[in-house]
């Protein structure tokens, strides 16, 4: 068993360029996943008044100004009302079938690819990053839609007289079709979530590689010690000779040394 492994890891050694070639799926794996386009950033923006009022969902009178909602987000996209219509929505969406928006970790990691900004002051940016164009075209159209309904009935919740001070405009929905989506493609190598594909795409050719030498080298006829001579021909081993190689190189290590000194 000892001499069997010995003379697998001496195969290894001659053949130790080949396990270079278990690194070429690899490689190609990381050029094509660079290449490819995997996130898309979408965006829709709104010409604004940054304290123009919204209205407030779990109140039937109180607004907040727009820059006060951008400040906390997540009380916009999470609450419990907008969630209920995304997903009526996405259930009657062909689309939106291959996700489970009853699922409470599905809505959480869809939600936290959104953001809500203002931009220059003037602004309202509502973008999306992730994989999906079409999931992230329906959410900012819908998240869109619900802002403009919540500034129109905060402009309602508004005295006629602030609405003059400030000179407020009842947004419409013709504001949202104006506006262009945007959409930004990315690339790049590696990502975290490709580590699987990779450890496979390293693993198997590697192991299949260390296949094939330890298969070539099992059928390689040569003698590989003394013994297997001895024993082939049924004759006793006299002495052996030694390999004059280690004694060469040495010696041609400690000339360079000279010649360099």
């Amino acid at each position: 068993m000892l001499f069997n492994l010995r003379r697998y890891i001496y195969a290894l050694s001659q053949h130790s360029p080949w396990l270079l070639f278990a690194l070429l799926p690899l490689a190609a794996f990381l050029l094509v996943s660079g290449i490819k386009t995997d996130r898309y950033t979408l965006s829709r923006s709104l010409q604004v008044n940054p304290d123009y009022p919204v209205a407030v969902a779990t109140s039937p009178v109180d607004t907040i100004s727009l820059k006060s909602l951008v400040t906390t987000p997540k009380y916009f996209f999470t609450d419990r009302l907008t969630l209920t219509g995304w997903q009526r929505f996405a259930e009657t969406d062909p689309g939106m079938e291959k996700y489970d928006f009853t699922d409470k970790k599905t809505i959480l990691k869809t939600i936290n690819t959104l953001t809500l900004v203002i931009v220059q002051n003037e602004q309202l940016k509502i973008s999306y990053f992730g994989p999906d164009v079409e999931l992230g075209t329906q959410l900012i159209n819908y998240y869109m839609n619900r802002l403009l309904s919540r500034m129109r009935a905060g402009y309602h919740r508004q005295s006629t007289t602030i609405i003059q001070e400030n000179n407020y405009a009842l947004p419409i929905q013709l504001q949202l079709d104006k506006t262009k989506l945007k959409q930004t493609e990315h690339h790049t190598w590696w990502r975290n979530e490709r580590l699987g594909l990779a450890a496979i795409f390293t693993l198997i050719p590697l192991v299949m590689i260390l296949i094939i030498i330890g298969f070539l080298e099992f059928l390689d006829p040569s003698f590989k010690s003394g013994r297997q001579a001895a024993r082939y021909l049924n004759l006793p081993i006299l002495g052996f000779i030694p390999s004059l190689d280690p004694i060469i190189n040495k010696l041609q290590e400690g000339n360079n040394k000279d010649a360099c000194s």
